[in-house]
């Protein structure tokens, strides 16, 4: 009766039986937990949620781009960057997944190949399959620091069983924290010219380099060569995941921009997605930026600070190094897996992503948020160091 892009197998992992068979009780040091919301980093301040309730909130004129005056927002956002965005570039969504389903099934017939790093978020799966769409892998490799596999990517296109149609990657990446460097970033530009691809750039997380006093990471924002779609979202920017509103910022040579804006705007057209009261406020919603995401840089350093003094403790524990971002990935002993690990931990009432679930090489790694708050990390990596002595 379904159809088959719906997931046929759904009998839960180790893992998720074993955390459901211990309950939803209140003692877990949930180290996962990546809602700002939940953690004491919410960025709706009273200001910003009676912007909400603009009166002109309550007429409905629709525009598939998404209204000027929130598109006019997001361009002097990005000016304010440095990465300069003309507003006419812009199109609305109600979330980044939207994005990424709205540009699926604009760039790939049904059946065709989108690349996608690895290790990397594992949302990109279903929703490719949703959309009819196949992922091809491609590899970012890790030896003290991570790159860019480039043998990797030539071999994915070279092999894939359909047209590659776009190439994704997530600047810094989710869960590695790493961004390609300027010249792997040329490579991937130069190889989808040469191949007629487009470029997805997930941003969300530029904002959050781990070094003090960095600027925004290195992007894909207003590049010339290929069609590129830089995606990014008040989730992240501004610590707003339940007022549901992203962008997609369109770039690349003027004929081809153009087409895929309208594009867009058609595919856009169908679904009008994108609240008109949170578009009324994203100006005073953007301007609670700064002070959100100067409190989350703080959480980020006390909370590397503290992976740092664990390490120290316990030197067979080790975090992998990365450029941003709000998780980070713990190398642990390799007398178990990842997957045994989180199970023991899941056992001390300390919950934390086996490696497996991000593709992540390596068998002892488990991946742990950043923006958890202080106390509970603190007493999670306490655990840990406990079980590292069991």
């Amino acid at each position: 009766m379904l159809s088959r892009r719906l997931p046929s197998e759904r009998t839960p992992n180790d893992w998720a039986r074993l955390r459901a068979a211990r309950g939803p009780h209140g003692g877990w040091l949930d180290l996962t937990e990546a809602n700002p919301t939940r953690v004491g980093l919410a960025g709706a301040d009273a200001a910003a949620l009676a912007a909400l309730a603009a009166p002109e909130g309550a007429r409905y004129e629709p525009e598939p781009r998404g209204l000027p005056l929130a598109r006019a927002a997001i361009a002097r956002d990005y000016a304010a960057r440095g990465t300069p965005v003309p507003a006419e570039h812009l199109v609305l969504t109600a979330s980044t997944s939207e994005a990424y389903a709205h540009l699926f099934r604009m760039l790939a017939d049904p059946g065709e190949t989108v690349l996608v790093p690895a290790p990397s978020y594992p949302l990109f799966e279903p929703l490719a399959q949703l959309e009819g769409v196949k992922l091809a892998p491609y590899r970012l490799a890790y030896d003290g620091a991570w790159h860019l596999d480039r043998a990797s990517l030539e071999e994915t296109i070279a092999s894939a069983a359909t047209p590659a149609r776009a190439l994704i990657v997530v600047q810094p990446n989710h869960p590695t924290g790493s961004c390609l460097s300027p010249e792997e970033m040329d490579f991937v530009e130069s190889r989808c010219e040469r191949q007629r691809m487009a470029i997805i750039a997930d941003q969300v997380f530029e904002d959050y380099a781990w070094s003090p006093g960095a600027g925004p990471l290195p992007g894909f924002t207003g590049r010339k060569r290929v069609p590129t779609f830089v995606l990014s979202g008040l989730s992240k920017v501004c610590g707003m995941p339940q007022i549901k509103l992203a962008w997609i910022a369109v770039s690349g040579p003027p004929a081809q921009r153009e087409t895929a804006l309208q594009g867009l705007e058609w595919i856009a057209d169908l679904f009008l997605s994108v609240s008109t009261p949170a578009q009324l406020a994203l100006p005073r919603l953007l301007e609670a930026r700064p002070a959100f995401q100067a409190r989350v840089r703080e959480r980020l350093a006390v909370n590397l600070d503290q992976l740092a003094a664990l390490a120290r403790q316990r030197p067979e524990v080790s975090r992998l190094e990365a450029a941003g971002g709000w998780v980070a990935i713990l190398k642990l002993p390799a007398r178990r897996t990842g997957e045994a690990w989180a199970l023991e931990l899941l056992r001390r009432d300390v919950v934390v992503h086996p490696g497996h679930f991000y593709d992540i090489p390596g068998e002892a790694t488990v991946v742990v948020s950043l923006i958890v708050e202080p106390a509970v990390f603190g007493a999670g990596l306490a655990r840990i160091a406990e079980a590292l002595s069991a």
